[in-house]
């Protein structure tokens, strides 16, 4: 259990499952879905210096991952979002490659939940 309490807030996604019941796994598909649409997006929008996509991607993909209590990647989603909002891209790739590792492991927790 120690790798999910890394990658998400055990507790919140415990009560998500309770609540969801059959539903969690197609929750879980679209978010899967969805992320995978969204990361070669966000990508493309870091390297043409777009500012207002990566914050508007950014804070979407944010919103997602704190909806199925993936914690650190939210706040790493954040921290991009705010680097777009105030077109502060310096360090966009950086942030990119870590959302994109802890994306990962999310997506192999998420999976092997379903």
């Amino acid at each position: 259990m120690s790798e999910l309490s890394e990658h998400f807030d055990t507790e919140s996604l415990e009560m998500l499952r309770e609540v969801m019941e059959e539903e969690f796994a197609e929750l879980v598909q679209v978010y899967l879905k969805d992320s995978v649409a969204r990361m070669p997006m966000l990508q493309n929008a870091i390297e043409q210096g777009q500012a207002q996509t990566v914050r508007e991607l950014a804070h979407s993909f944010k919103g997602a991952s704190s909806n199925i209590s993936a914690a650190p990647l939210a706040k790493l989603c954040y921290e991009l979002e705010i680097a777009g909002r105030e077109n502060q891209l310096g360090n966009a790739d950086r942030l990119y490659q870590s959302i994109q590792q802890e994306y990962q492991q999310v997506e192999a927790l998420l999976r092997s939940m379903i």
